[in-house]
């Protein structure tokens, strides 16, 4: 047997649960009260007969009460009203008109904020106890409401004279900051700036909102830069202003409704300062900042305002659902971007460069994944080099049609010293997306050559014959030292040791294993894979190459000095090359190559 039954409701631990941690911030709850305020007005011009009405919203403060004040000139409540709609949890007279005029005036429905009928409990987020005044258009006496926050409310005949509504709010300790006239000002303008209706704090003359977005004023082009640098603290290198969007459905097109700005800031550094984040308002109310989301990841240089009521706040009206509107604004925009820099790319070319290498890392990562963009960029961004930052096309001329990089950071001279030994820079690709660039550009140009110099730095040395250096190579040998001769530049630099493409990796994972660190299987495949790659790890050792162009190792080879001191000169070239590579040296390494250092100065010196 099954029996239907109804829920039943403990109100005051509903209301604590909704008031209290519904909303992150008791700031939400001063814009709750100015947006059922807006509403109201809005009603009132909808449905009075009032040619000369002018909506206006009041909010004032008393620090010695701890009161806050909201008033308004909207339509105001019947008293069917109060217990119909703001006495009934999740109902409200808003969205019942919007849902009517949606199918008469579509825009006058936009106008309207509110949704869930929820505003009014962040009042209790804010107060412990509320006071509501109210006369309604319709005529009628005024009433007067109040609560606790508890189950019971009260309702009595009162006294306003004027059409509209007064909420008073005693405020709990913790939201004492809207007692100072500063913070309550803060407030209204973080939320309700570009609301249309005039908004005064303590009976100022002037309002403290804008009253309107600055892509509606005289002069938007100006608004817009002149809002950029006092709402983000910056400048802009460029502004898109963003507009309604047809977006293709594959059967059919939508018109997406969009206002707001996109702009691109001066710089960005990759995973330090990335942008590509969003100030979101839906019907002119502020509900979010920093929406990463709504931009495509490729545009994390980008940052901007967007106003759309496709978008659907949360409850809490602080975040915005990723809903199937959300994915039509999201593409909306991005597609109108992507035209946007087009457009920009062929029409301003200097603002273009300037974007490109202002954001140069964050430019690359969209570059090696849309062709159509790289082609755009390709001779315009710019990469870190041993001389500062150049473009491909001016690191070309100086190279003679190869480009060397390096994927560590620039911080070993050793790689840079064989690139300016051919008279070129090195290009810093530590960066994960730098190498795929480079590649990219070279398999599009074919007469560019790349070179990697940690790895295959071997390449710039030339083979010459060893049998002159025969007695060098031989100490190397019997002190089980890898060694070669090449001919390299720069002549000055007599040895170096390089180490083969992804030693360092294999060094690591060899430590681990040998530290125990790696479960049995994976470290019998970690060694089985060392073992194949790497001469069983010997070449983990790297290999010392002595530079056959060096004068000094020329006369090591032609007229060795006496035995002693030929040991220590042997000896100071590899521990200083070892040194120098900056590399595959653990901490006990390095004592051991200062220590063969030091004896060989010492044998030096004896001699």
């Amino acid at each position: 047997m099954s029996e239907r039954q109804r829920f039943n409701l403990h109100l005051p631990g509903l209301l604590k649960v909704l008031a209290e941690h519904l909303y992150s911030s008791k700031r939400v709850g001063v814009r709750e009260l100015i947006q059922n305020s807006h509403d109201s007005c809005v009603r009132r011009r909808i449905e009075g007969d009032e040619p000369d009405y002018e909506p206006r919203i009041d909010l004032s403060i008393d620090p010695d009460q701890r009161t806050l004040t909201v008033s308004d000139n909207g339509y105001g409540l019947t008293a069917d009203e109060i217990t119909t709609y703001l006495a009934t949890i999740g109902r409200g007279y808003t969205r019942e008109l919007r849902e009517r005029l949606s199918l008469d005036d579509a825009a006058a429905a936009t106008e309207l904020i509110g949704q869930f009928g929820l505003g009014f409990l962040s009042a209790f987020l804010l107060a412990s106890e509320v006071t509501l005044l109210t006369r309604s258009a319709q005529g009628g006496p005024c009433y007067g409401w109040h609560s606790g926050g508890d189950e019971y409310y009260q309702m009595q005949p009162a006294w306003r004279e004027e059409i509209g509504t007064t909420v008073e709010l005693r405020l709990k300790p913790a939201a004492s900051f809207l007692l100072q006239e500063r913070s309550l000002i803060e407030t209204v303008r973080q939320y309700a700036d570009f609301l249309p209706i005039p908004i005064h704090v303590q009976e100022e003359q002037l309002p403290v909102n804008l009253m309107a977005p600055p892509w509606e004023a005289d002069h938007p082009d100006r608004a817009i830069k002149d809002y950029i640098s006092r709402a983000f603290r910056t400048e802009s290198l460029w502004v898109m202003p963003l507009r309604d969007w047809k977006v293709d459905l594959g059967h059919d097109t939508l018109t997406v409704p969009l206002n707001g700005f996109l702009f691109v800031p001066p710089g960005s550094v990759a995973s330090v300062r990335e942008f590509g984040d969003l100030n979101v308002y839906i019907r002119r109310m502020f509900i979010c900042e920093r929406e990463r989301d709504l931009l495509p990841p490729w545009a994390r240089f980008v940052r901007g305002v967007v106003d759309s009521p496709l978008l659907q706040p949360t409850a809490s009206r602080e975040s915005i659902h990723q809903d199937d509107n959300f994915e039509l604004v999201r593409q909306a925009m991005e597609e109108q971007l992507g035209e946007g820099l087009r457009e920009l790319a062929r029409e301003e070319v200097s603002t273009w460069k300037r974007i490109v290498r202002g954001h140069a890392d964050l430019i690359i990562s969209w570059a090696v994944s849309d062709n159509e963009f790289f082609d755009r960029v390709e001779d315009i961004v710019t990469f870190r080099t041993s001389r500062g930052p150049l473009s491909l096309r001016e690191y070309l001329d100086l190279s003679g049609g190869t480009l060397y990089y390096v994927t560590r950071e620039l911080g070993s001279l050793q790689e840079q010293v064989l690139a300016e030994g051919r008279d070129v820079p090195a290009i810093d690709a530590s960066w994960s997306l730098i190498t795929p660039f480079l590649e990219k550009y070279a398999s599009r140009h074919p007469d560019v050559a790349l070179v990697q110099l940690d790895g295959e730095a071997e390449q710039l040395l030339r083979p010459v014959s060893e049998e002159k250096f025969a007695a060098l190579l031989d100490f190397y040998r019997r002190r089980e030292v890898k060694a070669r001769v090449a001919s390299f530049k720069p002549a000055e630099a007599p040895a170096l040791v390089l180490y083969p493409q992804g030693a360092e990796l294999a060094r690591e994972a060899q430590e681990s294993r040998q530290a125990g660190d790696l479960p049995g299987p994976l470290a019998g495949l970690v060694q089985e894979y060392i073992d194949q790659k790497f001469s069983g790890g010997t070449d983990l050792r790297g290999t010392l190459y002595l530079n056959a162009s060096c004068p000094l190792v020329r006369q090591l080879a032609e007229k060795p000095p006496a035995a002693e001191t030929l040991s220590a000169v042997l000896t100071l070239l590899h521990q200083v090359a070892r040194l120098f590579a900056g590399r595959m040296l653990s901490a006990a390494d390095a004592v051991e190559a200062f220590g063969e250092t030091t004896q060989a100065i010492q044998g030096l010196l004896r001699a």
